[in-house]
């Protein structure tokens, strides 16, 4: 699939996970949001997908152990990411048999909802339905990961619901993001989707994404996030539309 590709492709894969990174390094989260639905408008999605394993898990690993000592465990973390790599392994598999262009346009949908999710002021959830929730969440994200490399609608709905404090909401969702991407990087490798090149190519990822995060961290002490957040939505937005109308 990286041979068919051509350069122009090829620099906007890249400037994707450059875009990416610049969010993440600004407010903590948007890689697969940003890469996946710009790699899927150019290629097809199981590539986007596929691209996105590595990346995805890397980069929270440093931001887990950063902010390791702000867990105020809330809700059962654990529970949440066994739930989620069962469900991106029925994604996984569910991606080789349904037709790329629908799961195309369930990406639109995902990513038009998450533009959504993000205008909504979310309802906040009891104690006991936090963690009664955990394992359905989990599992209903890591479906959608699965099959459209995008889980964000689903777990930051989750997540706004519960009100965490940001060192909490940041450990949370990068433990989250290492658990199911390094869940779906061998779900991917057992449905011989993932191959040693392919994995390589992953892997080079990291380096643009890198490369935007060290901006992002630079541009994110003086541009306000909240600015910067209306600029992503507005982006997600046009790439939602465009996959989801198929233009």
């Amino acid at each position: 699939m990286i041979l068919d590709l051509s350069y122009l492709e090829i620099l906007l894969i890249v400037g994707a996970f450059i875009f990416g990174g610049l969010c993440k390094g600004i407010s903590g989260v948007g890689v697969p949001m940003i890469a996946v639905p710009v790699v899927a408008s150019v290629t097809d999605i199981a590539l986007a997908i596929i691209l996105i394993a590595i990346p995805s898990v890397v980069p929270n690993f440093y931001q887990a152990w950063r902010f390791k000592t702000s867990w105020t465990r809330p809700f059962s973390l654990g529970m949440l990411c066994l739930a989620s790599v069962i469900g991106s392994g029925i994604g996984v598999f569910i991606l080789l048999k349904v037709d790329p262009e629908m799961l195309s346009k369930i990406l639109g949908l995902v990513v038009i909802s998450y533009c959504a999710i993000q205008r909504w002021q979310p309802l906040n959830l009891s104690h006991h339905m936090t963690r009664v929730l955990a394992a359905p969440t989990g599992f209903l994200a890591g479906l959608a990961g699965g099959t459209t490399g995008v889980s964000a609608p689903v777990i930051m709905m989750y997540m706004s619901a519960i009100n965490l404090v940001r060192g909490s909401f940041i450990f949370a969702i990068s433990v989250y993001f290492i658990a199911i991407g390094s869940g779906q990087f061998v779900w991917l490798c057992l449905a011989d989707l993932m191959t040693w090149k392919l994995a390589l190519a992953s892997a080079l990822a990291l380096i643009p994404l890198a490369l935007g995060m060290s901006l992002g961290q630079r541009i994110g002490e003086h541009v306000s996030p909240s600015q910067f957040e209306k600029i992503i939505q507005l982006i997600l937005l046009v790439l939602g539309l465009k996959l989801l109308l198929n233009v």
